[in-house]
């Protein structure tokens, strides 16, 4: 169950074509949910993915799914570092950025504004998101979109995709190692 869990919410990831994905768990057995991740990580590595807990609030484990590679390349972009200076990220080597982001998660009473930014959501519709406290977006597609719609809608149907071929593939047995494609 877990894992089906894992391949619905982290779909896209998975199969590459997204930065990351976040997504709740509500274990009690704290014992349980590291044997869960270790498992997951044993399988997903290999491919250059990886997920780890970000937050634990109210009972509910927040896991972020990433590829190490797409989240290295954040930091190429100047852009994306200045923006991620204004919320306190000094460093922008993937063990810090991470830590950065896990702090903000667990002191944010929602989510920390650059969430986006991990998930792999244009900046511009990050910055505006906040601009507008989010509201007048133009359409809403995986997250609120202030800029290029087309190119959003595209992205979600990519998505959609994604997870039915996964989830499908999934039911019919496929392991986790072979959904996963390498980076």
């Amino acid at each position: 169950m877990l894992d089906s869990c894992l391949v619905r919410q982290c779909a896209p990831t998975l199969a590459g074509v997204k930065v990351g994905s976040l997504f709740c768990l509500e274990i009690a057995d704290g014992v349980l949910l590291c044997n869960v991740l270790a498992r997951w990580n044993r399988a997903l590595n290999p491919k250059g993915v990886f997920a780890q807990v970000v937050a634990e609030k109210r009972g509910r484990s927040f896991i972020y799914v990433y590829r190490y590679s797409a989240l290295e390349s954040l930091k190429e972009s100047q852009e994306i570092k200045s923006f991620l200076k204004g919320f306190g990220y000094g460093s922008f080597d993937v063990e810090s950025m991470l830590k950065n982001f896990q702090r903000r998660m667990n002191v944010s009473v929602c989510f920390p504004h650059e969430v986006g930014i991990f998930l792999g959501y244009p900046l511009e519709d990050v910055r505006d998101f906040i601009v507008h406290g989010g509201k007048n977006y133009k359409q809403i597609g995986c997250w609120k979109v202030y800029h290029d719609v087309s190119n959003c809608m595209h992205i979600s149907e990519v998505y959609k995709k994604c997870k039915k071929v996964l989830c499908d593939q999934f039911e019919q047995g496929v392991t986790l190692e072979r959904l996963t494609v390498a980076s």
